[in-house]
């Protein structure tokens, strides 16, 4: 095998290409993500600028490479940080075995069996994620993320392919308050993006600080920070930490779909929500949001498709 690669072996069960596209929301890029001919590409940060990685399946494994190199150890951790973005450490047979009398899920499985967790890079992306989120439509949010990493992101060429790194927190605190309100933020949530930026510097935010921490312990410091609510906080730990057990069960399009789903249409409030999760779903609660979301994505994204023919 060339020097320039590593093999990262596969989970079972696990499907690539599911947990690929489901990591660009179905629509091949996605901020600093990009899946295109089966393989997944993403810029990672490093202190020697932006690194490019590849990655597609081979046989049983996960092929990991640098197309552009990189400094020495870089392939390693480019490989780790792959593991960790797809979700490869998050068992899913207890899962799996919880939802079989599930009438919702049990059948969602069938055609989502082997999609992982995915996750963000860092905490502090995860956050400007929710932050960016909050109270507009997936479109608009997903609109102004891309816009976010276009113009803020260390741009780097792979296989021939552009991708852009997440912004540094720097970088956007330079970048300033107008900036952030011309990529169509509100003025709030440009002031709650760079307060983030802020913390995250002052390592508050490091992966090390946060994972020994419980759910609560987690949420109570992440609610700390302006513009941080419980809501945008149980977001971070599944897609930063990769809590597989967390629930934003204040998410109102969360509420809309259990609701329609679960109980004949009715809107659920955050308690009805949290008292039914508790009961069915624990503890992968955060799981089953990732499937149930991922479902509803696939459905969108196939009816866009049919009427731009």
């Amino acid at each position: 095998m060339p020097a320039s690669t590593r093999l990262i072996p596969a989970p079972r069960p696990f499907d690539f290409a599911l947990t690929a596209a489901h990591q660009t929301n179905y629509r091949g890029k996605a901020g600093s993500d990009l899946f295109v001919d089966g393989t997944y590409y993403r810029a990672l940060w490093s202190d020697d600028g932006p690194l490019g990685v590849a990655a597609r399946p081979v046989e049983e494994s996960i092929e990991v490479s640098l197309p552009n190199g990189g400094p020495p150890g870089a392939l390693d951790t480019a490989a780790e940080r792959v593991a960790w973005l797809l979700g490869l450490d998050v068992e899913v047979d207890g899962f799996y075995e919880m939802l079989v009398d599930d009438p919702v899920l049990s059948d969602a499985v069938g055609s989502l069996r082997g999609l992982r967790h995915t996750r963000t890079e860092t905490v502090w992306e995860a956050l400007v994620h929710a932050v960016v989120g909050q109270q507009v439509s997936s479109v608009v949010a997903r609109v102004i993320r891309d816009g976010i990493v276009t113009e803020y992101g260390a741009e780097v060429k792979v296989d021939g392919r552009t991708i852009h790194s997440f912004p540094r927190p720097q970088t956007l605190l330079d970048a300033g308050h107008d900036a952030l309100r011309a990529l169509k933020l509100s003025a709030r949530k440009a002031e709650y993006v760079l307060g983030i930026a802020e913390t995250a510097l002052r390592g508050e935010l490091d992966h090390e600080t946060l994972a020994p921490l419980t759910d609560e312990e987690a949420v109570a410091v992440l609610s700390g920070i302006r513009g941080v609510g419980r809501w945008t906080a149980q977001w971070t730990l599944m897609r930063a930490l990769g809590r597989v057990d967390a629930l934003p069960a204040g998410d109102l399009a969360l509420q809309r779909v259990v609701g329609e789903h679960y109980f004949d249409g009715k809107r659920l409030t955050e308690q009805e929500l949290d008292r039914f999760a508790e009961e069915r779903w624990k503890p992968y609660r955060g799981l089953a949001v990732t499937y149930l979301f991922s479902r509803i994505r696939q459905e969108r994204v196939a009816r866009e498709a049919a009427r731009t023919g």
